[in-house]
């Protein structure tokens, strides 16, 4: 669905207000996603970790043909089993706790939730770009796993991998720009200031909140790719990381 937004009809993100129970797949939970999306991991994580069992539809990165039916064009999108829709990964976070289990603050209600659901978006998302693309050798190396990964046709998959990777090394070094380390040094550097964040074992103490699942879902992106290994060498994000990917089993 779309909003008024400077007098123009545009989408956003949130429940919506018309629900689509025929775009719930076997009247289960629906998530429509690219199986390496960040974003859609985030989801992907809560809901494993719940237990609740949910469909996944693969979007064509290309022709995204499954999502002609939303005005929201991004993945992930979230049909709930009774047809409610939700646009946008931290929303989603926050409606599937809300129905199932309502195990952490909604937004608005823990400032240092906010503030590290919004740090997931804002800059770790950005910080791991610019590493996983951080030449054209990099990107290659992403691009050669994405395209096997994600739901491409062999044609599109071809152009994407050789053509998406100059793309995407463009992409990285204008995320690079927008911090003042060179782009490894700045990873170390914000998986230092997220690990400030972790009180105990998971940013939500004892048990994991919105921010464990939303930062969570980035790195887990990352996964095999370039610049991984910062992860992996960092003394607190490291078992934390081992600690959600147990929990939720991707």
């Amino acid at each position: 669905m779309a909003k008024k937004i400077d007098g123009k009809d545009k989408p956003f993100g949130g429940v919506q207000p018309n629900k689509v129970p025929e775009r719930s797949v076997e009247g289960k939970p629906t998530i429509y996603t690219y199986a390496t999306c960040p974003f859609s991991l985030k989801v992907k994580s809560l809901l494993k970790s719940r237990d609740i069992e949910f469909s996944n539809v693969e979007v064509d990165p290309m022709k995204k043909t499954e999502l002609k039916w939303s005005d929201w064009k991004k993945v992930p999108v979230f049909v709930d089993s009774d047809g409610t829709h939700v646009n946008d990964s931290n929303d989603i976070l926050h409606y599937i706790d809300e129905s199932h289990g309502n195990k952490f603050p909604r937004e608005g209600e823990d400032a240092e939730q906010d503030k590290w659901m919004k740090f997931s978006n804002d800059i770790l998302g950005k910080s791991i770009v610019a590493v996983i693309y951080k030449n054209y050798r990099t990107s290659l190396h992403a691009l050669d796993y994405v395209t096997k990964v994600d739901k491409f046709s062999l044609k599109d998959r071809i152009v994407s991998k050789w053509l998406g990777a100059i793309v995407m090394r463009m992409i990285g070094r204008s995320r690079a720009k927008m911090f003042n380390e060179p782009p490894r040094t700045n990873l170390q550097t914000q998986l230092d200031s997220m690990s400030s964040g972790i009180e105990g074992e998971f940013f939500g103490g004892k048990r994991p909140n919105g921010a464990d699942f939303a930062n969570y879902g980035i790195l887990r992106s990352m996964q095999g790719l370039n610049g991984f290994d910062i992860v992996e060498k960092h003394n607190v994000i490291w078992p934390w990381y081992n600690r959600m990917q147990v929990l939720s089993n991707i």
